[in-house]
């Protein structure tokens, strides 16, 4: 509350009321007719404009770290008379780091205006700008009313690729486990075994077996060990560990090698779209312990520690 300009208000009305008692002329009880009838009466035809106000914070939806990032408040108003300021109060929160700050800010005889204010961009994460609190004065500056908005922003803070030693087609040249298809079925992987009696008859290899006076049946064959995981373990003291993941992933999906991210959870990645979104997740909160899972399912396992990276 402008409470200094509210003191002016009833002193200028306190010299008119003087002006009417000791000087018995016209211009009395005019001048204290306006001095206490104007400032209500043009913060009523300010109030169309101090309700209508609309804020919008507009910027990006993910950056990389270490650039110059940026994000814009745009105010706009319609109304016949203009505001003459607006104070805010606006929050941003890394939801990785947990680091909250708050940065106030003044904008005077506003009608529309476009204002472009610095993001953190630092360290990783996802950040989240939404404004706390909103004060709005009108024209005079006299009253003052408290408006809520519901827009908010939030921007992802993602690592540079970083590569790391080691031997990827190595690691995922491993020897595949096969087993028994189920339900049978077409497979480029098969072997050959004697006849039991629930077989089907399509099964059944009839040049063979009419070789070696004995049903001989094809078995589909799948490979067991398929998966390839990829585990978070240490993010590392500067989030190296995230950048080794981000560089990781995009050589897998050169390969044309889907994998699964262990971490706070388990994200199967298909494509580039589905390994950016799983980057995104992970940054939306701090950092956990990766979840278990059954390594005897993998063809092969990459741990990621800081910028270390082993094959198992």
């Amino acid at each position: 509350m402008p409470v200094f300009r509210l003191f002016l208000w009833a002193m200028l009305v306190g010299a008119a009321w003087l002006v009417q008692v000791y000087y018995n002329a016209w211009p009395g009880p005019w001048l204290l007719t306006c001095a206490a009838v104007l400032p209500p009466a043009l913060f009523l035809l300010s109030l169309p404009s101090m309700l209508g106000l609309k804020i919008q914070l507009e910027g990006p939806s993910r950056v990389v770290r270490g650039t110059k990032a940026e994000y814009t408040l745009r105010l706009s108003n319609k109304r016949l008379l203009p505001v003459r300021s607006v104070r805010m109060q606006i929050e941003l929160c890394n939801q990785y780091t947990e680091n909250v700050t708050q940065e106030s800010y003044c904008i005077r005889n506003l009608s529309s205006a476009r204002i472009t204010l610095p993001l953190p961009a630092a360290d990783c994460g996802v950040i989240s700008c939404r404004i706390l609190r909103c004060e709005v004065q009108d024209i005079l500056g006299l009253f003052v009313i408290r408006r809520s908005f519901d827009t908010e922003l939030s921007c992802a803070v993602l690592p540079e690729a970083q590569k790391a030693r080691v031997d990827l087609d190595a690691a995922l040249d491993a020897v595949r486990i096969l087993k028994p298809k189920y339900g049978g079925g077409f497979s480029e992987e098969h072997d050959l075994r004697d006849y039991r009696p629930g077989d089907l008859p399509n099964s059944i290899h009839w040049k063979l077996s009419s070789k070696t006076d004995r049903l001989i049946v094809r078995e589909a064959l799948t490979i067991e060990n398929c998966d390839v995981f990829v585990v978070l373990e240490q993010p590392g003291t500067n989030d190296e560990g995230l950048a080794v993941l981000r560089w990781l992933c995009a050589e897998l999906l050169r390969r044309e090698e889907s994998h699964i991210i262990i971490a706070d959870g388990v994200y199967p990645i298909e494509n580039e779209s589905e390994s950016e979104a799983a980057l995104i997740s992970l940054l939306s909160s701090p950092m956990r312990p990766p979840c278990a899972f059954d390594p005897r399912r993998a063809r092969c396992v990459f741990r990621v520690r800081g910028s270390e990276v082993s094959a198992e």
